[in-house]
């Protein structure tokens, strides 16, 4: 089994397009579980887009992190792969480990125990209870980055809360892989990658490239074209993560 975190601390980073993407390659290649921990449901809602959200209240990721639903009860199939839904309800969870410190660590025993080959977290964009119980649970984080100019006083704020969770007893996580999101060929994106890849102790994975197809087919809920870049790039990252 191989848990894959994807996170970064601000919004509209890829993380959602990442989770995606990366979980239906994984899904040729065994069996993935996609959780959705971010309440804002964006996975959720591209795996599932005809359904209403209250569809998913009565099983979903917050039900089995308060232990009334199992994993399995709460999973429901698209396009190969299982999905744990997310509800609103997620934000409740700060409230429930406010009383119950240990829920911190429920989600990495519930998936542990799983028979996946490959899960996949999806995160949401702040620090919360939902990203730290990602973080224990996970063997890899992965932190998508977009060419911004705060690209990386992110990566080094997300790197300081991975070691903080690297603190609770049990956890796995073995590398933190940096992944650069819709990256062009402008001078000045290339030289912003350049400096990303020079700070010390960073592991930088192949850039995904800018492709307007990777963003209005996420946006639309249609999956991204068999054999084209698009494509090839997200199945490329598949096998790079199998190593």
């Amino acid at each position: 089994m191989k848990i894959i975190t994807i996170t970064n601390i601000k919004g509209g980073t890829g993380k959602s397009t990442s989770a995606v993407h990366l979980s239906l390659a994984l899904g040729r290649r065994g069996k993935t579980l996609s959780v959705d921990m971010d309440q804002q449901g964006d996975l959720t809602e591209f795996f599932f887009p005809d359904e209403s959200p209250e569809s998913f209240d009565q099983a979903n990721a917050y039900t089995v992190l308060k232990a009334e639903t199992t994993l399995m009860e709460s999973v429901r199939s698209s396009h190969g792969i299982d999905i744990l839904p997310s509800v609103e309800d997620l934000s409740e969870l700060t409230f429930q480990i406010a009383k119950d410190f240990s829920l911190i660590q429920r989600l990495k025993r519930v998936l542990r125990a799983s028979r996946y080959d490959f899960i996949v977290i999806d995160t949401p964009g702040s620090i919360s209870p939902e990203t730290i119980s990602s973080y224990i649970a996970a063997d890899i984080i992965l932190v998508p980055i977009i060419p911004a100019k705060w690209a990386i006083r992110r990566v080094n704020q997300v790197l300081k809360k991975v070691l903080q969770a690297k603190e609770f007893e049990g956890t796995n996580i073995s590398k933190v892989l940096i992944l650069p999101m819709s990256w062009g060929k402008s001078q000045k994106q290339i030289e912003l990658l350049e400096t990303i890849r020079s700070i010390p102790g960073l592991e930088i994975l192949e850039p995904i490239p800018f492709s307007t197809s990777i963003k209005d087919r996420t946006e639309s809920n249609v999956l991204l074209q068999e054999g084209k870049p698009a494509w090839m790039a997200f199945d490329s990252l598949a096998e790079v993560l199998l190593k």
